[in-house]
């Protein structure tokens, strides 16, 4: 009796681990195209976006102090220029990393409307990027402008190698006249962004449902919706959705199947 009961509970973890090790594995490719999606608009929005936001406050004080907390906190690497006529540059040593026309208006006033052209000197691009982050001497350019009680960012295809957007970015955490003090914010809108791999893939996306970072650690964003829509030439589109539970779980449909995924099983790379 106690051997049958050996076998039964032998047989039953062996099922178990077989059903860990296809978890997962139906929607992994879709998957894979929206971790693409996620690296890209996380990289746009912290590394070239919000830093605009520090460098408004840099240009329109007159407080040294304050100045000096921003240079030491958001640019401890950079240096920031005034080139004239309401045009500024910000170098890594000797390497420009952005060209930004103000055109003499705050990002907190109505009416203002920043043009952002980043060099893309330190980025290699393997195909897992969209193609304004190649490495040529100029890559994508931004118009950031207010709406209300949130920003536009907006990019033009004629400027961006055919890829484009159009988010708006709301900033969940303030300190003092800092915005985005931490990397906490929403973000809705739509657009595509364009991949070289053996061939151009087009990537579009509309953000459902408002998505936002709300925890400075958290490995994706934890509420929204997105649905992008993947195509190379010669072949079917493929539709994904990607649904963001919390803080610890997403749910991803691909070929409609529908999986959910918690965030440690995701690839450290993004």
């Amino acid at each position: 009796m106690k051997k049958n009961i050996l076998i039964v509970t032998l047989i039953a973890l062996i099922c178990i681990g077989c059903g860990r090790e296809e978890r997962g594995k139906l929607t992994q490719k879709g998957k894979e195209i929206h971790d693409s999606w996620y690296k890209a608009s996380k990289m746009m929005i912290e590394n070239d976006v919000i830093p605009m936001f520090h460098l408004d406050v840099w240009i329109n004080t007159d407080n040294e102090d304050l100045r000096r907390h921003i240079e030491d906190r958001y640019f401890p690497y950079y240096r920031i220029r005034e080139e004239g006529n309401d045009v500024f540059t910000i170098y890594n040593g000797a390497n420009k990393m952005f060209t930004i026309n103000t055109y003499g208006k705050s990002l907190r006033a109505d009416g203002s409307n920043w043009l952002v052209t980043k060099n893309n000197a330190y980025i290699e691009n393997h195909g897992d990027l969209p193609i304004f982050y190649n490495s040529y001497s100029e890559g994508e350019k931004m118009h950031i402008s207010k709406s209300n009680d949130q920003w536009l960012i907006q990019m033009d295809s004629t400027e961006n190698n055919g890829c484009y957007c159009n988010l708006y970015i709301k900033s969940l955490a303030n300190e003092g006249v800092l915005l985005f003090s931490e990397k906490y914010y929403t973000l809705s809108g739509n657009g595509m962004f364009i991949y070289s791999q053996n061939g151009l893939i087009k990537q579009k996306f509309d953000i459902t449902k408002t998505i936002s970072r709300k925890e400075k650690y958290e490995f994706y964003f934890s509420e929204g919706a997105v649905e992008l829509e993947t195509q190379k030439a010669n072949y079917e589109n493929i539709p994904i959705k990607a649904e963001y539970l919390d803080k610890n779980s997403f749910r991803i449909t691909y070929q409609n199947i529908t999986e959910t995924w918690e965030y440690w099983e995701s690839s450290s790379s993004y």
